[in-house]
């Protein structure tokens, strides 16, 4: 999230090692879309950017700190979501991640972007 706080998309997309189970791979277009298609232009996240939200370093918000993670039903890895700070606000627009064990370590899978 702070690599696309920072406007480095490609670098925060090149972090997931593979699509969702859906087979959806994930690039800077389509969360820049999900993003921007969320929130309707008259909504706060618009109000001082016009050209959209933007996605504010997480860091800047203590409870962004605080992530539950929780096990899979599989015992093969864990999932959290995480609210994206927009605009400098919190927001309900949650990333759904997943890490799955592998014998080398964990792949890191981004499942969703919506608002819950």
């Amino acid at each position: 999230m702070a690599l696309l706080a920072e406007g480095r998309a490609e670098d925060a997309c090149a972090l997931i090692d593979k699509p969702n189970r859906y087979g959806f791979e994930w690039t800077p277009r389509s969360i820049e879309e999900v993003i921007n298609t969320t929130f309707s232009p008259d909504s706060r996240f618009y109000r001082f950017h016009p050209e959209g939200p933007i996605v504010t370093d997480p860091y800047q918000f203590p409870e962004q700190r605080d992530i539950e993670v929780i096990e899979l039903e599989d015992g093969k890895g864990y999932l959290f979501d995480y609210d994206l700070p927009l605009n400098g606000e919190r927001s309900d627009l949650t990333a759904q991640f997943e890490f799955h064990k592998t014998p080398n370590g964990y792949i890191v899978v981004l499942h969703d972007l919506h608002v819950l």
